[in-house]
This record gives structure tokens, C-alpha cells and sequence, in this order.
């Protein structure tokens, strides 16, 4: 039984190595400022939540884990929605990277709020989690929202996908009854599209 659980801690211990080696090697990032508190996540690769609604019709979109910062009094999820296949990234009348928008919400989260979801590409959305009252908020009507992709870097492919290298930036103000909670930050992920 003993040579068992130490064999499942090795091989525990060797693949979270390789999953943060292979983290470190794309430097990838979720930094947070949250009403003046910074946070830091370190980024993953290859995860996400597949298929987004597309309210265009224009290219099969996908949602990407950006980052999340939790503590006992909030929650902070960020994704990121970009175009699923190639033939829809490459495509510079598509893929406008100018083109971008900051949500509260998205197709995952939807039902929190009681509305029908409608992703665009390049849509960067933050998920903000009051857990003393136990409520999403909400951006705050008619503040601005900033969200701006800096960087697409191509990275590498294979005989089925073409990865990149995304970094953004990003800042809002979310209301928590009638307080402002400016959040801004920065961020550097990997993304798949497929060929």
C-alpha cells in the first residue's frame, strides 16, 4: 500500500512539474488590480469551456480560462472568447483584434443572471463573485470599459492546430450596492485554433 501512495506522489509531482514548466515557458498570466489590491494567477494552457453562442454567425467561437483570484471575501473569474478554427483567426476581415468588448457575463454564467448570452469574438469577460453577500455584481451602466489585446504572436503548430500567444489589457468599475470597485489589469494567455 506504501509503494503504491509514494508511486501516485511521483507521478503526481512529475506532472505538476511538466504543467508548470510548460506554464513558465510561455510566461503565461492573469495580473488583477482589485479596488487597489493586486493579484497575480499564474495562466494555463489548454483549458476552456468550448463551444460560445455567436451572435454574428461569423465562425464557431471558443472560451478560454484566462485566470481567477479567490479569497474569503470575492471571487474573480476572466475568460476570454476567440474564433475556434484557423480559416476564422487568420482572417483579418474577421478577426478585427481592434474590435473588442469587456462583459460581465457569458455563456457559462448566464444563468446567474437571468439573460440570454450572445459571445463576440474577442470579448473579454470578468466574473465578479461577492461572497459576503453571496451576489454577482454587476459593471457599473454608462462607465467605461476598456478592453485591448496588445499582442497576437503566433507560437507553433501541428498537423491540427495553430497555437498563439494573446496579451491584453483590460479596466472597469463594477458597483457593489452603490460602491465603486475599480478592477484593471493585465494578461498573457495561449490559445488553439484548429486547422
Amino acid at each position: 500500500m506504501k509503494k503504491i501512495l509514494i508511486i501516485t506522489i511521483l507521478a503526481i509531482s512529475i506532472l505538476g512539474c511538466s504543467s508548470d514548466s510548460n506554464s513558465s515557458n510561455n510566461n503565461l498570466f492573469l495580473n488583477i488590480n482589485i479596488g487597489g489590491t493586486n493579484y497575480s494567477s499564474e495562466g494555463m494552457f489548454s483549458t476552456g469551456y468550448g463551444g460560445e453562442e455567436n451572435c454574428l454567425n461569423n465562425g464557431n467561437l471558443f472560451l478560454q480560462y484566462v485566470g481567477q483570484v479567490e479569497n474569503s471575501s470575492f471571487f474573480i473569474e476572466c475568460e476570454f472568447v476567440h474564433f475556434e478554427n484557423v480559416i476564422d483567426f487568420d482572417n483579418p476581415q474577421k478577426n478585427i483584434v481592434t474590435n473588442t468588448r469587456l462583459t460581465d457575463i457569458n455563456d457559462l454564467w448566464e444563468a446567474n443572471y437571468g439573460e440570454d448570452v450572445c459571445s463576440k469574438n474577442n470579448d473579454f469577460s470578468i466574473i465578479y463573485e461577492d461572497k459576503v453577500s453571496n451576489e454577482f455584481l454587476r459593471l457599473k451602466p454608462n462607465s467605461a470599459m476598456n478592453h485591448t489585446i496588445t499582442n497576437v504572436a503566433f507560437s507553433s503548430e501541428d498537423a491540427t492546430s495553430k497555437f498563439y500567444i494573446i496579451e491584453g489589457t483590460f479596466s472597469a468599475t463594477f458597483l457593489k450596492g452603490n460602491i465603486d470597485v475599480p478592477v484593471n489589469g493585465n494578461y498573457r494567455i495561449k490559445i488553439e485554433t484548429l486547422k
